[in-house]
């Protein structure tokens, strides 16, 4: 069960985590959808939720995002009292509480093995941000199914199940990612971004 929790950890790290043209979702009147080549320096805050396997748990997180690198800060149960990921879409380097690291296909094959699914690293900071990630990125976009807000994109639906605006973007304040029998949640507290 740690061993999973860790994993978990890395896997809802690393989905929060990634990064050019990007399909529109439309957003009403007087909202803007997030723009990857604007928003480039952003925070979020929050709390996360994963099941992978059968088993889950929960954490905190702290997402800093800086042009194409991606740093993820997970406490908690899920992070096993801590975890760091960054990643700039395709290298991926994790340490853990005990500073433990792994790095590179090390970190993503111990990833895979675990949880049993790839990891879409280079779509994940899109996702973040309300949006799909570019088509050579992620892969084909397809409309959502029923009548929550989403995509699906490279095997994963995608969910936005409630959308706000901050600084005159519409973001997410909850979301979640599914694939297979794992499922990652996302709440979204606080949104740290540029002044218009």
């Amino acid at each position: 069960m740690t061993r999973l929790r860790s994993t978990c950890g890395v896997l809802a790290s690393s989905l929060l985590a990634m990064g050019c043209a990007t399909t529109v979702i439309d957003a009403p009147s007087g909202q803007r959808v997030a723009d990857p080549q604007v928003l480039t320096q952003w925070t979020a805050k929050g709390r996360i939720a994963l099941v992978a396997q059968g088993e889950g748990g929960s954490g905190s997180f702290v997402w800093q995002q800086r042009s194409e690198r991606t740093e993820l800060a997970v406490r908690g149960p899920l992070g096993a009292g801590g975890l760091q990921v960054v990643t700039d879409g395709s290298v991926l380097k994790v340490s853990d509480g005990t500073g433990q690291p792994l790095d590179g296909d090390a970190a993503r094959a111990a990833l895979e093995r675990r949880l049993g699914v790839t990891l879409p690293l280079d779509a994940l900071r899109y996702w973040m941000l309300g949006i799909p990630a570019p088509e050579t990125a992620g892969g084909l976009v397809q409309p959502p199914t029923g009548s929550t807000s989403g995509f699906v994109q490279g095997g994963w639906v995608v969910s936005y199940e409630v959308l706000g605006v901050q600084a005159g973007w519409r973001l997410p304040s909850r979301l979640s990612a599914t694939t297979g029998a794992t499922r990652v949640r996302i709440v979204v507290d606080d949104w740290v971004l540029p002044a218009p």
